[in-house]
């Protein structure tokens, strides 16, 4: 959280069963939710087509927001605690208030244990014998009931946030940007293309950032075309925003480290990549 809140500071990116999401949700002209009533955007939004989720994990959800979403008007939030519940489950929510973007955070808070009694059938089988006038018999007597079982029950419980977040301005967000989108503006000591064993990708300097787009069409990666924007940071802070795979925007540390090779710090993942230059 240290390094996020330094990030707030320092960076600012321009121009760039019911669901329990959809139980709490919060905007003023829902009433029925108004128990939970903040009031957010002044006016409700014609449903869209199309919703991005973006998950993240142990964050400041207004804090992610404030460093990767500020350009998209916030038109209602979530909030709840309670098993995970995947954010995908929503879509269909989201899109019916308008939103463009759902943005969530889970964060485990603690797993309760509870118990109850179950029913299950039982079978008892009795052994007859004996003596009649005409000599003995033999047979069985089976008898038929129930009996209660207590089965603990344990659940992870989370504390879950969402954003639901709309596109008023028509900006381009990061996820669909291309090459064509920034100009280079000078040459810099990191320009030309970089690898790993994921991705190919082509970095320059326009303007005071440096940005990274795709040189090659990935292997494995469906959702990748060439020409397609990768990252942005800042050289001397090194301070940034990295998509993840399947284009989640994450800030990210990115700077040259002690083998020459640009380093992808995702602090809030606990996940490190790197590029070597080609």
């Amino acid at each position: 959280m240290k390094k996020l809140f330094l990030l707030l500071l320092v960076f600012s990116l321009n121009g760039c069963m019911t669901p329990g999401h959809k139980q709490f949700y919060e905007q003023d002209s829902l009433t029925k939710y108004k128990q939970f009533y903040e009031q957010i955007a002044p006016t409700k939004y014609t449903e869209t087509q199309k919703v991005m989720i973006f998950e993240y994990a142990n964050v400041n959800l207004r804090g992610v927001y404030d460093l990767l979403f500020n350009d998209f008007l916030i038109i209602g939030k979530s909030r709840f605690n309670g098993s995970y519940e995947d954010p995908k489950r929503s879509i269909g929510y989201a899109q019916s208030i308008g939103a463009d973007v759902f943005i969530t955070t889970a964060q485990f808070r603690e797993t309760r244990t509870s118990f109850i009694n179950l029913n299950t059938p039982t079978i008892s089988t009795t052994a007859i014998s004996g003596y009649i006038g005409s000599g003995p018999f033999y047979g069985t007597a089976t008898t038929y009931g129930t009996t209660t079982i207590t089965v603990p029950i344990r659940v992870d419980r989370y504390d879950q946030d969402g954003l639901y977040l709309k596109n008023v301005n028509n900006i381009v967000p990061l996820w669909e940007r291309k090459l064509s989108d920034y100009k280079e503006t000078e040459e810099n000591e990191l320009s030309g293309v970089w690898y790993n064993e994921n991705y190919e990708i082509n970095i320059y300097q326009s303007g005071k950032q440096m940005v990274a787009f795709l040189n090659s069409e990935p292997k494995d990666r469906a959702m990748w075309k060439i020409n397609e924007f990768k990252m942005i940071f800042d050289q001397e802070s090194g301070i940034g925003v990295y998509l993840m795979e399947n284009k989640t925007p994450m800030p990210a540390i990115i700077m040259l480290n002690k083998f020459g090779h640009l380093e992808v710090d995702l602090f809030t993942q606990n996940l490190t990549s790197s590029f070597a230059r080609k």
